[in-house]
């Protein structure tokens, strides 16, 4: 289960953060969302988390991934690793 801490724009069409939660839906990836508070000094959870206060961040495993664009190659790398099947040996 993965976590998205975005801004409280209350629409996925205006923000970078909606952009995440666009693209996580569309992998199919679970996730559940903490809406930060609006100024950056009311959000200490994530400079605990990333040593930054800006949204989006995304917590998934082990992985704590900040800035949109990072996410979403992270989550475009997690689907390319799930769609290459094995290859079988021929016998």
């Amino acid at each position: 289960m993965a976590t998205l801490y975005r801004c409280k724009t209350p629409t996925d069409l205006l923000c970078a953060c909606g952009k995440v939660a666009r693209r996580l839906r569309r992998a199919g990836i679970e996730f559940d969302e903490v809406r930060v508070p609006y100024l950056k000094r009311d959000r200490p959870e994530l400079e605990e988390l990333t040593g930054q206060r800006w949204v989006p961040v995304l917590v998934h495993d082990d992985q704590v991934i900040n800035d949109s664009k990072r996410i979403c190659e992270y989550i475009d790398h997690l689907q390319a690793s799930q769609s290459v099947a094995p290859v079988q040996e021929a016998g």
